[in-house]
């Protein structure tokens, strides 16, 4: 069960949340930075034994290692981004930057899988049930949870759930 103060991991120990604290979501630059140098590792590989095999009767694993280089790129360029992928504090929760809901319109909120056919990876999301003023259903968003992420996703339900209580209180 939650308590008063609920204690949630930090890349540098942790930080316990109150009620005009912040829970931001964003990438785990560490990750992305040890996958971008693994990947770049790979292609440099290939590379060396391009250069000495003087280009000539170059193999399908030279090709292959060449490749890395794109998803080298492209998580130094996740590592690098600031983006904000889910913020939870004392107004609402926010999905890039823009309220989904407040705390006065949320119905309820938990996580679920989204299941793919012949996907090896988690498909984690949080969904996020609210009312909007002027209609009488409800509404249900799904909010990604990605597998670089900063935070976990039961960390993420922890603080829906201490803010969602410290609204009520």
């Amino acid at each position: 069960m939650l308590t008063a103060v609920c204690i949630l991991k930090q890349v540098m120990g942790t930080i316990p949340l109150n009620k005009d604290s912040e829970f931001i979501v964003g990438e785990d630059k560490v990750l992305d930075y040890i996958m971008a140098t693994l990947f770049f590792a790979l292609f440099v590989y290939g590379l060396v034994d391009a250069v000495r095999r003087h280009f000539t009767n170059i193999d399908y694993q030279s090709f292959l290692f060449a490749l890395a280089l794109a998803p080298a790129f492209i998580f130094f360029v996740k590592g690098k981004n600031k983006r904000v992928y889910i913020r939870i504090n004392k107004t609402g929760i926010y999905q890039d930057e823009k309220l989904v809901t407040g705390w006065s319109n949320l119905l309820n909120a938990y996580i679920s899988q989204k299941e793919k056919v012949l996907s090896i990876q988690d498909n984690f999301i949080l969904v996020v049930e609210y009312r909007k003023d002027g209609f009488k259903e409800g509404f249900r968003r799904s909010i990604p949870l990605t597998n670089t992420q900063n935070k976990s996703e039961e960390d993420v339900l922890a603080a829906v759930k201490f803010f969602w209580k410290k609204y009520r209180d």
